[in-house]
């Protein structure tokens, strides 16, 4: 008897209308990110490292869809549910991190030092720990506080809570047409990214790390809000903004990297950790050349929304 194959499963598009409110875009984003994630739950029990990368967007698109609107949505409305978001990521990042690491990251390197006994070492220490954060999320999962999680976010939807402080002005805002909201944010939060763009070589690690979520918390607004807006303008710019997030998030894994080495327990003086920061390192370096180009490409793009 043949098993059935278990797969991961990335966002779908969100199809907005002129017509739509911004209540009514509010809940088919949440509702479409929570779908996302527990349609990869499977894939996350059964060890698939894309099935742990998916669920981790999805829930990182629903807390950024809560922050997107929150000018709309009052914050406390959706405080115990972003407590309980923040609880899962602290199983979700550990796992998705060690994956990037040990696939992504390390495989160069192991590859380039075949022979290389502390390496080696690492290495077996290194999938230990990486398999025991799997472990705890696949834990997690079955937790009754996940449940929970999910039964809260259903219930959120459906009872609309927001509703219960907001008077008058407040909900004319919720019930007006989506446009009216997304045009003034995407072109604020754009000039956000450029305040902090255009001062790129200036800025210190901490500061580079903050451009990259504001590019992407730009990127899923834009993403969320694409079918509103003309299709080849906004394909250019969503491409344009990933680019940059993939850049940055490069220049970004150096500071992962020494955080997982320092729970690998390796020491500056280990010789294992040696190679691998300068191999990261060189990696900061290419990354840094390609930035200008790829900025520029982004400022040349057209704002969808300016249509």
């Amino acid at each position: 008897m043949s098993c059935e194959h278990i797969a991961f499963v990335k966002a779908s598009p969100i199809t907005l209308s002129v017509e739509t409110t911004s209540e009514q875009a509010f809940v088919t984003i949440i509702a479409a990110s929570l779908k996302h994630a527990e349609a990869n739950r499977a894939a996350v029990l059964d060890a698939q490292i894309e099935g742990v990368h998916q669920m981790r967007v999805a829930f990182r698109r629903l807390r950024s869809g809560l922050k997107i609107f929150r000018p709309l949505i009052p914050r406390e409305a959706s405080t115990e549910l972003v407590a309980n978001i923040r609880w899962l990521n602290s199983f979700l990042g550990p796992a998705r991190d060690w994956d990037v690491f040990m696939e992504e990251g390390m495989v160069p390197v192991f590859a380039h030092f075949p022979r290389k006994r502390s390496l080696s070492l690492f290495r077996a220490k290194a999938e230990i720990l990486r398999q025991n954060h799997r472990q705890s999320l696949r834990t997690e999962l079955g937790n009754s506080r996940y449940l929970l999680l999910l039964q809260q976010c259903t219930d959120f939807l459906e009872h609309r809570p927001w509703r219960e402080s907001l008077v008058g002005r407040q909900r004319e805002r919720l019930d007006a047409p989506v446009l009216v909201f997304t045009t003034p944010l995407l072109e604020e939060d754009h000039r956000r990214v450029l305040k902090r763009g255009e001062r790129f070589a200036q800025l210190v690690a901490e500061e580079r790390h903050a451009l990259r979520i504001r590019i992407k918390e730009l990127r899923y607004a834009q993403d969320f809000f694409a079918s509103l807006y003309p299709p080849a303008p906004v394909k250019s710019y969503l491409d344009a903004l990933a680019k940059l997030q993939d850049c940055l998030g490069i220049m970004n894994d150096v500071a992962v990297a020494r955080r997982l080495l320092d729970e690998a327990r390796l020491t500056t003086a280990s010789a294992a950790r040696q190679v691998i920061e300068g191999w990261y390192g060189c990696r900061l370096d290419a990354q840094e050349s390609l930035f200008d180009g790829l900025w520029q490409r982004f400022m040349e793009c057209e704002r969808p929304w300016k249509k």
